[in-house]
């Protein structure tokens, strides 16, 4: 294969591993903090393993359509 098509086959794997990242909520974080960075400048976010917490927390109050 040559060069091309290799960075080709090569993104299209990374733009297709960032849907799958969303679907099942593992970029919730990265949503979380670029949220925080736009609507509350000069605050200190949530660290990563706070966030999950509550996050968890949340969806475990909260079920709503999810299957399990």
């Amino acid at each position: 294969m040559t060069t091309a098509v290799l960075s080709k086959l090569r993104e299209s794997v990374r733009a297709a591993w960032q849907v799958v990242r969303g679907v099942v909520g593992e970029n919730a974080y990265e949503r979380y903090l670029e949220h925080h960075r736009r609507h509350h400048p000069g605050e200190e976010p949530m660290g990563e393993r706070e966030f999950w917490r509550r996050h968890v927390d949340r969806q475990d109050a909260t079920p709503g359509s999810r299957c399990c």
